[in-house]
């Protein structure tokens, strides 16, 4: 049931940024203040954050991710878990200091990259769909910004696609 939730949740948030086709590539790219985020700015760090995923993706579908288990592991998601999410909420009441790993690769970027964004949606639901036999509340990914958080992976998904709504809602105030 979660993974058919998980993949209506990406198509909507799809939906919602193919409205910015629309938009002509001065717009696309139009900054209300310097310190923000244009629109293709947030797409663009959206598909670096979400393609980050896809590899430790592929290997729990393939067998071969690894992650070191211990007792705390549950405590140790839940905390991480805990301490990222004012950094998804869409109210948007904690600014996040984006790790340069996601940050946009530059501060005008051509329209074409919402099709690229479309792709990677894609790609994301194939990997949830992929992930029907896998125990998503039982195995733990890293949490790629820093080296000490790990997700539930299910935690990890609905953290993605909060982070999307997220990046959505300051896009669209921009319009």
């Amino acid at each position: 049931m979660l993974r058919t939730n998980w993949t209506l949740e990406i198509d909507a948030i799809t939906e919602k940024f193919r409205d910015f086709q629309a938009l002509s590539e001065a717009e696309f790219n139009y900054k209300t203040i310097k310190e923000r985020w244009s629109v293709a700015q947030n797409i663009g760090h959206l598909i670096l954050l979400n393609n980050s995923y896809f590899e430790q993706f592929e290997e729990i579908q393939n067998g071969r991710h690894e992650l070191y288990t211990d007792e705390g592991l549950e405590e140790l998601a839940a905390s991480s878990l805990l301490s990222l999410q004012p950094y998804t909420s869409t109210d948007r009441s904690k600014r996040a200091d984006t790790w340069d790993i996601w940050q946009p690769k530059a501060s005008y970027l051509k329209s074409a990259l919402l099709q690229e964004f479309i792709s990677s949606q894609q790609i994301f639901k194939h990997h949830i769909i992929a992930f029907e036999k896998i125990p998503t509340d039982q195995t733990f990914v890293k949490y790629l910004g820093h080296s000490n958080l790990i997700f539930k992976l299910d935690d990890c998904i609905n953290f993605l696609i909060d982070h999307e709504k997220r990046h959505w809602n300051q896009a669209s105030e921009i319009i």
